[in-house]
């Protein structure tokens, strides 16, 4: 076991999480090390660049690191989804303004289409009949929307095609996002490759798995399914991607059917105005914060950085407004997977975090949360009240023994100013709370049959170890009771670490 001296530091004391994209620059063993040690939480591996070989060799690397390093990390699949690209072309092609092209629907894949002289300006598209789902003078964005053209002509020959004229110049890089804004896509929601990707997820033991286009809450249906069918016991937990307006329009269904959201803000600053896009982030967060949800704010946090070494003011400022609007986490994509410097971007938006955090008030923003408590259901209740009772009582940590998780994310919904030391004896359970807002994940042995008390003994002498709780401090603990039985919540238990009295409420 490696010895944790920057535990302290980076898993107590900072709240917001990071999910960090590996790559070809970040899946060596010493990167993932130094990643890690900056406070990556989450490691995504995307399914749009990586095959099953490359998958294999990273969860390994990344499994031997955490394991030696004695912490958690949640290791995260993230679909390909229903992706609308040109192609056409092997090499980046230069386009000027006022140019025409030709985009033509095709049922072929990349690699089966034969490439024709750039300077033909015929390109192929994955999209069904382009021509029926467009009109003289509809707007179409290319690579990720940097890139505007209009259609000039509809072709309704088979299979479809339409002209473009190019209102800005650009370069198109392989295999370009193609997007028409407020179109619904006649294109299945899981393609049998996104099938394929997920039942690999299930059959490899992956924390979770991001879907890409999630529309309905049907679409988590149909997951889960998936899922049930590889194994009918599995653990992982689904986030839904919110990239579209269908997917807005079913926010709440989502994320109620859904384990948690990434906001993706490169699709869906595409089909919405993207001066509408920050607007739209906080609320998506505030509807996660409401429902107890983790949520994941991605897409171009520290984009200068993949190339650059410092980043840009208004990257920074994007950071922090994320944490200051208590998003669960906030993503590296390019940056971390292909960019210059992993470990230097990593630190860079730990610094920002920590900083940001520093000027939040959550006594008080813990008691503007009372409208949020469920009074249904027990376990919101009690929460709420360890809660405001760690502020009041001025208490050093919250610790919960859960087997199930939802102690821990019900703690993590009422954003509290100190650590919530989340206790499991499941591993899984175990990586997955490393994605939660403030939750320090540990892995005990099993505790059922065994006394509250004696329990709680042994997590407050792993804490003096670990060096989170001093002699003398206080600590609050929360579970149900007895051990094990994944009864309700019933328990708070106030204890003043060294003494041998204590008050407990159940």
């Amino acid at each position: 076991m490696m010895a944790n001296a920057f535990t302290k530091n980076l898993y107590t004391t900072r709240r917001t999480k990071v999910v960090c994209t590996i790559g070809p620059a970040s899946e060596s063993e010493t990167c993932i090390r130094d990643l890690i040690k900056e406070g990556m939480n989450v490691a995504r591996l995307n399914f749009s660049h990586c095959s099953y070989d490359e998958a294999l060799n990273r969860i390994r690397v990344l499994r031997a690191v955490r394991k030696e390093m004695d912490v958690p990390l949640a290791i995260m699949l993230d679909t390909k989804g229903p992706e609308v690209r040109l192609f056409g072309y092997n090499k980046p092609v230069a386009i000027s303004k006022g140019e025409t092209l030709y985009v033509e629907s095709t049922e072929k894949q990349p690699e089966e289409i034969t490439c024709l002289p750039p300077e033909k300006r015929h390109f192929y598209t994955n999209l069904p009949r382009i021509d029926r789902l467009c009109r003289v003078g509809t707007r179409v964005l290319l690579q990720d929307g940097f890139i505007e053209l209009e259609v000039s002509r509809l072709h309704g020959e088979w299979p479809g095609a339409v002209s473009l004229r190019v209102l800005n110049e650009g370069k198109l890089k392989d295999k370009a996002h193609l997007a028409i804004p407020g179109v619904h896509y006649p294109i299945p929601f899981l393609s049998e490759k996104d099938k394929k990707d997920i039942a690999f997820a299930v059959d490899n033991g992956f924390e979770y798995i991001a879907l890409s286009f999630v529309r309905t809450a049907s679409d988590i249906t149909d997951v889960r399914g998936i899922i049930r069918a590889a194994r009918a016991d599995s653990p992982i937990k689904l986030i839904a991607k919110i990239e579209d307006k269908q997917a807005l329009a079913n926010l709440d269904e989502i994320i109620r059917d859904s384990d948690g959201i990434m906001v993706a803000r490169g699709d869906l600053g595409i089909e919405l105005p993207i001066e509408e896009l920050p607007g739209m982030q906080k609320t998506i967060i505030n509807h996660c914060y409401m429902a107890g949800k983790p949520v994941i704010v991605a897409t171009q946090m520290l984009e200068s950085m993949t190339e650059m070494p410092y980043p840009t003011r208004a990257e920074v400022t994007d950071i922090a407004n994320a944490v200051l609007e208590l998003t669960s986490s906030v993503m590296l994509s390019g940056e971390t997977a292909k960019g210059a410097h992993p470990k230097r971007v990593v630190n860079m938006m730990g610094r920002i975090i920590d900083r940001t955090e520093s000027g939040i008030d959550y006594h008080t923003l813990a008691r503007i949360t009372h409208d949020y408590v469920n009074h249904d259901e027990i376990t919101n209740i009690m929460a709420y009240s360890v809660v405001n009772t760690a502020h009041d009582w001025n208490a050093k940590g919250i610790a919960v023994i859960t087997a199930s998780g939802i102690g821990a994310r019900a703690l993590s919904k009422f954003r509290p100013g100190v650590p919530i030391y989340a206790f499991t004896h499941h591993e899984t359970l175990y990586h997955q709370l490393a994605l939660n807002w403030g939750v320090v994940p540990f892995l005990i042995e099993d505790p059922e049959n065994l006394r509250f008390s004696d329990v709680a003994g042994k997590i407050i002498d792993l804490l003096l170890k670990r060096g989170a709780i001093e002699n003398g401090e206080k600590l609050i603990f929360m579970a149900s009771s007895p051990l094990g039985k994944r009864r309700p919540t019933n328990t708070i238990r106030c204890e003043v670490v060294g003494d041998t009295t204590f008050h407990e409420a159940t």
